[in-house]
Order: structure tokens, then sequence, then C-alpha cells
């Protein structure tokens, strides 16, 4: 199923964020935290499942907020509040999606 455009959005924004922040790290462990809250997420694009995301937020995000200082995450605060609403509806958007 394709990934609902809000949702592929937010997502992408995710990752290109991400991305930025590895290319100008110097820390190859902070590298690998970062490229592990981010691996998934090209699949979760490519093949949208609201199991997906949900993982996504509940497991490899939290394990990045986890491991991370406030000010290591703060770079997402504002990409995970507007991705948010889309979790807690991501079941929904593929019924809506289906119609």
């Amino acid at each position: 199923m394709q990934c609902p455009l809000p949702i592929a959005e937010i997502v992408c924004e995710i990752l290109r964020t991400g991305l930025l922040r590895i290319r100008v790290l110097s820390d190859a462990d902070r590298c690998a935290l970062e490229a592990d809250h981010l691996h998934n997420l090209p699949g979760l694009l490519a093949d949208y499942k609201p199991e997906l995301l949900e993982y996504y937020w509940r497991v490899e995000r939290a394990c990045f907020i986890e491991r991370s200082t406030p000010e290591e995450a703060a770079g997402f605060e504002a990409l995970w509040k507007s991705l948010a609403g889309h979790v807690d509806s991501g079941k929904n958007a593929v019924v809506a999606s289906m119609k």
C-alpha cells in the first residue's frame, strides 16, 4: 500500500534531517544511533502498513530518545509532533484510503 501523503512528507523530512545529521557527525557511535533510528523508514514509505508506523513510533523513536540527550532529540521534536496525530489515526488512514 502507498504511504498516505501527509505521513510520507513527514517521514521524508525525518530521513532528510537524520541523514544531514549523520553527514556532519564525527562520532561513529552517534552515527550508528542516528542510522538505527532511520533505517526502517524507507520500508515504511515503500510498503506502508499502520503497524510499521506504530513500530517506528513506539520502538525506534522511543529508543532514539532514550539513548539521546534532550538536545540531540530536539531536532526531531517538531516532526514527531506533526507525526503524532497520524500514529493514533494510522489504522483509520488505511481504511479511508481503501474506499
